[in-house]
C-alpha cells in the first residue's frame, strides 16, 4: 500500500499509534513511520497465514489422538472432551458449551440438530487447546502425546511424557505461541515484545526480556519462528518441510533482515509508476537489485510483470 497523504493516515490510524513507532524506531519523519507501520502490516500477514496453519494441524492431531485414546481406536472423530469434562477448567470447559448451545449465556439452548465432533473442534479458540493439554492425565500421557505431536524429541523415551516438569517445559511453547497470536488479532505491534517470567518460582524471574529496539525485537521474532518450526516439525515433519518453502515464510525471512526493514523504513516498499523495458532490466538488474525496490517491467504490449528484490 503507497499512503499519498500522509496526514490523511495518521489521522486515520491516529497519531498516539503512529508515535509508538515514531518513538520506539527512532525515526525521522513521518513517512518513516507509516513505512514502518506498513512493514508490520506484511508481517502481520504472513504470521498469521503461518500460525493458522499451525493452529488447524494442532486442532486436528489433539482431535484424532484424543478419539482414538478414548473410543479404543474405533474412531478419529468423537466427543473426547466429555471424558476429560471434570479436569478442564471452567474457562476451557465452557468454550464447548458456547459451541453446543445457542442464545445469550443465561439463556442458551441445546442446537439442533446437535453439532458435530469435527464441528465442535473446529469452532474453538486456540487457547482451548493449551488447556487441553495441561490436563492431560499423567498415566495416560506416554500414550496421548507421541500421537499428537509424533515428531517430538520425548518420543525416544515416552515415559518422559509423565514427568510433570518436563511435559510442562515440552509444551510451554503452546503459551507463547498462543499470546502471539491473541496480540495479532487484536492488531497489536508485533515487535513490542513483553518479558517472559519463569512463574514456577516466587518471586517470578524473568528468563527473556522485554524488547526495547529493533535489535531485541528481531531477536525475539527468530525465537517466536524456532518455537514455531519445532512445534510444526513435532506435528508433522513433511508439512512443515513444505512450509519452509512457502511464499510467507520466505517473505518472513525477507523482512526481518537488515534489507526488508530499511526498505519498508524508506518507503521502498511500493515500485515508482514508471516502468522499464525487459532490455533495461537486464542492463541494470545489479543496480534495481542495489536500489532494493520493486519495479515493473513492461513490454511494448500491455503486459508487464513486477520484480521484486530479496
Amino acid at each position: 500500500m503507497k499512503t499519498n497523504l500522509p496526514h490523511v493516515f495518521e489521522n486515520v490510524i491516529s497519531k498516539p499509534r503512529l508515535d509508538s513507532y515514531r518513538g520506539y524506531f527512532r525515526v525521522k519523519s513521518v513517512d518513516e513511520a507509516i513505512g514502518l507501520y506498513m512493514w508490520n502490516c506484511e508481517l502481520s500477514a504472513c504470521f498469521s497465514t503461518l500460525l493458522s496453519f499451525f493452529e488447524i494441524s494442532l486442532r486436528n492431531n489433539v482431535h484424532r489422538a484424543m478419539s482414538q485414546f478414548y473410543t479404543r481406536g474405533t474412531s478419529n472423530s468423537s466427543h473426547w472432551y466429555d471424558r476429560i469434562h471434570a479436569s478442564l477448567k471452567p474457562g476451557t470447559a465452557s468454550k464447548i458449551e458456547e459451541v453446543r448451545n445457542e442464545g445469550p449465556p443465561k439463556r442458551r439452548t441445546p442446537r439442533r440438530p446437535a453439532p458435530s465432533p469435527d464441528e465442535i473442534v473446529s469452532r474453538v479458540s486456540f487457547g482451548f487447546w493449551p488447556g487441553v493439554l495441561a490436563t492431560v492425565d499423567p498415566v495416560n500421557a506416554d500414550q496421548i502425546l507421541p500421537n499428537i505431536f509424533p515428531h517430538h524429541p520425548l518420543n525416544a523415551n515416552p515415559a518422559d511424557w509423565k514427568v510433570p516438569g518436563t511435559r510442562k517445559n515440552a509444551l510451554a511453547f503452546l503459551y507463547e505461541l498462543n499470546e502471539f497470536r491473541n496480540r495479532l488479532a487484536h492488531h497489536e505491534p508485533l515487535w513490542k515484545f513483553a518479558a517472559i517470567k519463569n512463574t514456577s518460582v516466587n518471586p517470578p524471574v524473568v528468563t527473556v526480556p522485554a524488547s526495547n529496539s529493533i535489535a531485541g525485537s528481531a531477536a525475539r521474532f527468530q525465537r517466536l519462528l524456532g518455537l514455531f518450526d519445532a512445534a510444526m516439525a513435532a506435528l508433522n515433519q513433511d508439512f512443515h518441510a513444505d512450509l519452509m518453502l512457502s511464499s510467507w515464510r520466505r517473505r518472513l525471512d525477507y523482512l526481518l533482515s537488515d534489507r526488508g526493514f530499511t526498505r519498508y523504513k524508506a518507503i521502498k516498499h511500493c515500485p515508482d509508476t514508471t516502468t522499464v523495458t525487459p532490455a533495461k532490466f537486464r542492463k541494470s538488474f545489479a543496480l534495481l537489485v542495489k536500489e532494493n525496490r520493486p519495479v515493473r517491467v513492461k513490454r511494448s504490449s500491455a503486459s508487464s510483470g513486477l520484480f521484486i528484490p530479496d
